[in-house]
């Protein structure tokens, strides 16, 4: 027996449109930041949107780190304030995937995320979500 004549269920080779993608939120939530090799976590700012993925920082403030000591490949360690109080912060480091000067924005994806901090993620994630879900 093939692996192939293993199957459970019935396939059914057919070809269907389909629509997909990670369900982020537009949420501000604090974010303390660094590069990588820094002991201290000097900058603050907020995120514009977060998925398990990573997150967009945005910030007036960000604008001049982005010209002069963020770039793309960039490695920061993030602090991410999900409720605001310490006991649900998440430390991890994020790699800047993509900037945007004009609109003050950073994209950040996790390169070091825990299961249990990436759950506590989509669970946020997945709440807010359907909370702000209008039917």
């Amino acid at each position: 027996m093939t692996p192939k004549d293993r199957r459970k269920y019935v396939r059914l080779e057919k070809t269907f449109r389909t629509k997909h993608g990670i369900i982020k939120v537009n949420k501000k939530i604090p974010v303390q930041y660094d590069l990588s090799d820094s002991v201290e976590l000097k900058y603050s700012s907020h995120t514009k949107d977060i998925c398990e993925g990573g997150l967009c920082l945005e910030n007036k403030d960000l604008k001049e780190l982005l010209k002069t000591s963020i770039k793309e490949g960039t490695e920061l360690k993030l602090k991410i304030s999900i409720t605001g109080t310490n006991s649900e912060d998440i430390n991890t480091v994020g790699r800047v995937a993509w900037i945007d000067l004009k609109r003050d924005l950073c994209g950040i994806e996790f390169i070091t995320l825990h299961e249990y901090e990436r759950r506590k993620i989509r669970n946020y994630v997945r709440d807010e979500y359907f909370r702000s879900y209008k039917r």
